[in-house]
């Protein structure tokens, strides 16, 4: 993913490049300046939709009668998507607009840590609540056991554990540069820190979203087949809301998956697309390497952009997809606007009451 690459130190011209002092941000910023346009632009719209989404999302399902199972494995997602958005926007402001706000001691160690941690437990909590829902529609019997709010509590502060423990290496793999005043790597673990995140990556970001594609495969067959034999018993049946639940949950993960593969796949490819010899920094048009690498970096970085739209996304997801959720968020609005009339209503009467009080006083 994008958030491995956390390099924050960044140019300030792009005007002469040497061999000698060669900035790969500054040859990317003078050769494919839309490295830096493009996520600027896309990220921006996915902070106007998602935080707003995220947080209507989380109140929504934390409320009677959407706080099941699987509205705290959504809430945790949401809460989730929100921290990384905040963490993401902490970093896009350092890196592209030049503000200095993770160049700092200990905020330098603990910045990669959290950033990746949230980033990992969200295809972990798209996997558990996928497998909730196929627990509870392939068992339903055993649905009490293993589908309740407690032990998806559990579940949740579980992975939560877990993300924290797999990304907390990266406390020790980073520190401060006084003499430059940037974060950077441990020169000494550049390669450890290279291959822990190469393999992390692969997991949270490729086995773990293939494992939830194979649960999901499973989970549709597992539909189907109820639904064929309820027909040939009973005849044609309504939708139960269950069900209905399940297809919304479907098109979560389904999103999550085709959004976050492509992004390992990208990752992945990193060391098949080189840059080019630094003493030919001066010939990079001429050069194939040079040429084939930014080419590379550009799409790249497309490709990462594109792949934070599940963080961002769900809410709308919900409400496309889920006429439970939209039914829940028209009452709570209808509610809101009930509260606020009869604070209204207090006011003016308390307001009333005070003007009598004082013609009283003065008569």
């Amino acid at each position: 993913m994008n958030s491995t690459n956390f390099s924050l130190e960044f140019p300030l011209s792009t005007e002469e490049i040497t061999a000698a002092e060669l900035d790969i941000n500054l040859v990317y910023e003078k050769y494919i300046p839309e490295k830096f346009v493009i996520p600027k632009v896309l990220k921006t719209i996915l902070y106007v939709f998602g935080f707003p989404g995220n947080i209507l999302a989380c109140i929504l399902w934390l409320q009677k009668p959407m706080l099941h199972s699987s509205g705290c494995y959504l809430a945790a997602l949401a809460v989730s998507d929100v921290i990384f958005l905040i963490m993401s926007l902490m970093y896009d402001l350092t890196l592209y607009w030049k503000m200095k706000i993770l160049d700092f001691p200990t905020i330098c160690q603990l910045f990669p840590c959290l950033y990746l941690s949230v980033q990992y437990l969200s295809p972990l909590l798209t996997l558990a609540f996928t497998v909730e829902r196929f627990i509870s529609i392939r068992f339903p019997f055993k649905r009490r056991i293993y589908c309740n709010i407690k032990r998806a509590v559990c579940v949740i502060l579980t992975l939560v554990a877990l993300s924290l423990g797999v990304a907390g290496i990266q406390i020790y793999f980073w520190h401060y540069d006084y003499h430059s005043e940037t974060c950077v790597n441990k020169f000494e673990l550049v390669y450890l820190s290279e291959k822990w995140t190469w393999i992390t990556e692969c997991v949270m970001f490729m086995f773990v979203p293939v494992v939830i594609l194979l649960f999901n495969i499973l989970l549709v067959v597992t539909m189907r087949n109820s639904s064929r034999r309820a027909q040939e018993l009973y005849g044609p049946m309504p939708p139960k809301q269950r069900t209905a639940t399940t297809k919304m949950l479907l098109v979560v993960s389904f999103v999550l998956i085709f959004t976050t593969i492509p992004v390992s796949i990208a990752y992945s490819l990193n060391e098949k697309f080189p840059a080019g010899d630094s003493n030919s920094i001066n010939n990079i048009a001429d050069d194939v390497t040079w040429q084939r690498h930014l080419n590379f970096v550009l799409t790249q970085e497309i490709i990462y952009d594109l792949g934070l739209v599940h963080y961002a996304c769900n809410f709308y997801l919900y409400l496309l997809t889920g006429k439970r959720f939209r039914l829940a968020i028209k009452k709570y609005f209808q509610k809101l606007s009930v509260l606020k009339l009869v604070d209204f209503k207090d006011r003016n009467s308390r307001s009333l009451r005070s003007s009598f009080t004082e013609l009283r006083s003065l008569s």
